[in-house]
């Protein structure tokens, strides 16, 4: 009797999947204590402030990176071009689209004095707007992929490496200076800067061990939290001025610092090397990007979402860490079944020929650029003697 047990399609392994989901609970710890505008660095510090500094910036820095080393992973080794980017950005578009013209419909009801041209248009060019930064970078990154790919392959294993080393002294231990910016911030620079170092190792190095990445983890967050303990108590005997202490404390705990950058491929590594498979996993995962789409925009986030859930109301309760812990639980639940939701009206309508559109409005693009450049070709400009 034949085995048509190996016919069947494999399950899909769980453990980047269920990566997503930490990443985007990370995020939202994070939005939890940096949206609130509480005065965290006027407390005194101790065990619950520590916590709430690592969700301040830590948490959602790591969460960021490990979405954008996830999504990177599978695309490096992909043949890009331009049409299967425009693609990605335009499946990316409907989400935005959808999302962004939900918070404008809950402005409208909850305060339609608040509607201005900016809403609308916020609603409308979600990407142009820079409504959600991550979106923005991702988008002009897809764009940029094919020719930074062909560009690295191009110039070798000797002169990427070097790259590397360039950008790790500019914007790895330069960037470690108290108040450095050199252009790296929340953008597609830092995109770029994680694709080259992430296609250098994916490449031409030998993967690291677990034993190895495990370390990486323990030494990058042993990092940020001393440094935080540090500077915390340097700030304390000195009575300086509470304002100032992010400048000093930040440099390891910003985007794509050192050690977030350490904590982060550590946990990916660890992550991507889990081999179970779990359908529920899988299915939430695929809303981990629409919980941060949704806690991210600009009305819900400023008026429905964090004026709601402030942090100053429990900060000094004995039991402000499980509220805290609690609150980002059901604001990732409620927004994993509220993207359900928009799943199922997709699949109901615009999914039902996934992709059809975009390659129709691509066929019309095409023949137009086709027709363009064949008109200029048979433009010729006479010339002198002829």
């Amino acid at each position: 009797m034949e085995n048509t047990v190996k016919n069947r399609k494999q399950p899909r392994k769980s453990g980047l999947e269920l990566l997503r989901i930490v990443a985007v609970v990370l995020i939202v710890a994070h939005h939890l204590v940096c949206h609130s505008g509480y005065p965290l660095f006027d407390e005194p510090l101790s065990v619950r402030r520590l916590f709430y500094q690592m969700c301040f910036m830590p948490f959602g820095k790591v969460g960021i990176t490990l979405f954008l080393l996830i999504s990177l992973w599978f695309l490096v080794d992909r043949e890009q071009t331009i049409k299967g980017a425009c693609r990605r950005i335009w499946l990316l578009e409907r989400e935005l689209l959808f999302w962004g013209f939900v918070g404008l419909a809950v402005q409208y009801f909850d305060a339609p004095e608040s509607v201005t041209a900016d809403s609308w248009l916020d609603a409308l060019f979600p990407i142009s707007r820079d409504v959600w930064w991550y979106a923005t970078s991702y988008a002009i990154l897809l764009l940029l992929l094919p020719f930074l790919l062909d560009g690295l392959r191009g110039i070798g294993k000797s002169n990427h490496g070097k790259c590397c080393i360039a950008m790790i002294g500019l914007w790895g231990i330069m960037n470690l200076v108290p108040g450095a910016y050199l252009d790296m911030y929340i953008n597609v620079i830092g995109f770029v800067y994680v694709a080259v170092l992430l296609t250098y190792y994916k490449w031409y190095v030998k993967p690291i061990s677990t034993r190895c990445a495990v370390w990486m983890v323990v030494i990058g967050t042993a990092v940020i939290v001393g440094w935080n303990v540090l500077i915390s108590v340097i700030w304390k005997v000195c009575h300086a001025d509470p304002g100032q202490i992010t400048i000093y404390i930040n440099p390891v705990q910003k985007e794509w610092s050192l050690p977030i950058l350490s904590v982060s491929f550590g946990l990916f590594t660890i992550f991507s090397r889990m081999t179970f498979s779990s359908r529920f996993i899988n299915r939430c995962a695929k809303s981990a990007f629409a919980v941060y789409l949704i806690t991210e925009q600009h009305y819900i986030r400023d008026e429905m979402l964090w004026h709601r859930i402030v942090l100053g109301n429990f900060y000094h309760s004995r039991y402000s860490l499980l509220i805290a812990l609690a609150a980002v639980i059901v604001i990732v639940v409620v927004t994993t079944m509220l993207d359900f939701v928009r799943q199922f009206l997709f699949w109901c309508t615009i999914d039902r020929h996934k992709g059809r559109l975009f390659e129709r409005v691509w066929h019309h693009a095409r023949n137009v650029y086709e027709l363009f450049v064949s008109k200029c070709t048979n433009f010729v400009v006479p010339v002198d003697g002829e």
